[in-house]
């Protein structure tokens, strides 16, 4: 009897063991996919060169902390020389630029956070529409309308500015339709639902997704996207008061997240997209949930709670994401689409290519750009404020509003 016992105790660790060791792997895989973002987009050359002689209007902050450190000053102007003699940039006059919750968050962290992930002080802001004003490369001329997503970390450089110095790989062309604001509003959300939804299996015409916070940035273009673009069925959470907003954009069914439960309206469908996953992660994947069929495509862009905790900390799944992802992806290794639904955490990196084809859908009419409240440059603080008091529907646009205009 003994011996039996221990002939299947040695089973077990044949067993365990392995899978063990490769949770273990998909665990560290997974931290390399989470780094491997803010290691591509750093410069480690230190950045741009500004100017000694010219300055520019802008916002920053100095440290970390809330509103009140976002100081509208002269600061100096940014050159398209590199510190490697190898970049190629162009200068861009800012027009427009827009809020993102990231904004918010990265301010306001409490953590010391190294200047080489944050360096201050730190312009804010990721999304920008403009003109060329210096460039010299063939495919933007002076005077030319653009837009960009600029890099979140690993530069004191931001859109919140007069001008910005801007790799030629992460601009996009504007069309003359289009106004600098609905421009400037696209860029962050509308690539974070491009290279999101880009994961999943083509196909995807009639095809059912769930896009939680329908009414914010990201839910916005994506619920676009996903319905006139991809061809997908879209239900989407929502408050009952912006459901025909949201009907009117794309979306076929709207929960109304105050009284009704979407993991028992949503059955079998092949995707979620969720923008608030500390909230509804757990419900959806949790045991006994149907949201998504066992061959679904559960997708994470990796949201905290836009309030923060006692100990200032912001409300995040955290290390529960991460072992759920580690262990979709095992099982899905071993059996795919027959246990649970594929895993994937989605970043966003700025892209230029990507995002021209968002600003051509906003020219040729296929998607709208939806623009809550528009704040004037020095009163970034007061947009920012804004934002965190959340149920802003899609976007906070600034306006840039020269001296010389």
């Amino acid at each position: 009897m003994k011996k039996r016992s221990s002939e299947i105790a040695r089973r077990k660790n044949n067993l365990v063991l392995p899978l063990v060791g490769i949770t273990t792997l998909l665990v560290g895989f997974t931290a390399a996919v989470i780094v491997r973002f803010p290691l591509k987009t750093i410069d480690w050359n230190g950045g741009v060169k500004p100017s000694s002689v010219e300055f520019m209007n802008a916002v920053a902050y100095n440290q970390h902390g809330g509103t009140e450190e976002l100081i509208f000053g002269k600061y100096p102007k940014p050159t398209i020389t590199g510190h490697n003699k190898n970049d190629q940039r162009i200068l861009v006059r800012v027009h427009a630029s827009s809020v993102n919750p990231v904004d918010f968050k990265f301010r306001r962290i409490h953590q010391n956070i190294p200047d080489w992930i944050i360096p201050k002080p730190k312009i804010p802001g990721a999304d920008l529409a403009g003109v060329v004003v210096e460039s010299a490369l063939p495919q933007f001329r002076i005077g030319d309308r653009v837009a960009a997503m600029m890099p979140l970390i690993g530069s004191r450089w931001g859109s919140h500015s007069e001008y910005v110095s801007i790799d030629p790989s992460l601009v996009a062309k504007i069309d003359d339709s289009v106004d600098y604001a609905s421009a400037a509003s696209l860029p962050l959300v509308s690539l974070t639902v491009i290279q999101s939804l880009e994961k999943l299996r083509a196909p995807t015409r009639g095809k059912k997704i769930l896009i939680h916070a329908g009414a914010g940035g990201v839910g916005t273009f994506g619920i676009q996207y996903a319905k006139h673009v991809l061809g997908m069925y879209v239900a989407t959470t929502a408050s009952k008061e912006k459901a025909p907003f949201l009907k009117n954009l794309g979306a076929d069914l709207v929960i109304d997240y105050r009284t009704q439960d979407f993991t028992k309206i949503v059955k079998d469908y092949d995707a979620v997209l969720d923008t608030m996953s500390f909230l509804y992660e757990a419900r959806t994947l949790q045991r006994n949930s149907h949201v998504l069929k066992r061959n679904g495509h559960y997708l994470n862009i990796m949201s905290s709670d836009w309030t923060t905790l006692s100990n200032g900390m912001e409300n995040a799944l955290g290390l529960g994401s991460v072992w759920n992802l580690a262990r979709h992806k095992l099982v899905n290794i071993m059996l795919p689409g027959m246990v649970l639904p594929r895993y994937d955490f989605c970043m966003v990196e700025p892209n230029g290519k990507q995002l021209q084809l968002a600003l051509d859908l906003l020219a040729n009419g296929k998607i709208q750009s939806v623009i809550d409240q528009t704040f004037p440059l020095p009163k970034v603080a007061d947009a920012h404020a804004r934002l965190e008091e959340g149920h802003v529907t899609g976007k906070i646009a600034i306006a840039h509003i020269h001296d010389d205009d």
